[in-house]
């Protein structure tokens, strides 16, 4: 990770995305919510022609900033099964399905596919 690439990313998603609730659910009934960081990250749907052999409508593609997850107290990485909440009071609940720890690496971001309402 590049430290100034890594700062100039947080930046921009400071600045062009959107409020969003990850949670870390502990593993045992009833689930409860062991960590959450409530932070910006950009969120995009996947657009029709993107939809391919594991891509289905739904899905979301999310970017946050590892920095930003620290700053906020959150463990990193995130997992598959995290949840992250969208929209105004987070009332869309995603779930991440995958977690793209290389592709935005430099950037110190991670990237997030997720799947929910």
């Amino acid at each position: 990770m590049d430290q100034a690439a890594a700062d100039r990313a947080r930046e921009a998603i400071n600045r062009r995305g959107q409020v969003i609730s990850i949670r870390r659910m502990t593993k045992t009934t009833p689930q409860t919510v062991a960590s959450r960081a409530d932070l910006k990250a950009t969120v995009r749907n996947y657009t029709p022609d993107e939809l391919v052999k594991g891509i289905t409508a739904g899905m979301r593609l999310i970017t946050v900033s590892k920095l930003e997850l620290a700053a906020k107290g959150f463990p990193i990485p995130p997992v598959k099964g995290d949840r992250i909440y969208l929209g105004d009071a987070f009332v869309t609940p995603t779930t991440i399905d995958t977690v793209d720890p290389d592709h935005r690496e430099y950037q110190g971001c991670y990237e997030l596919r997720t799947t929910g309402s």
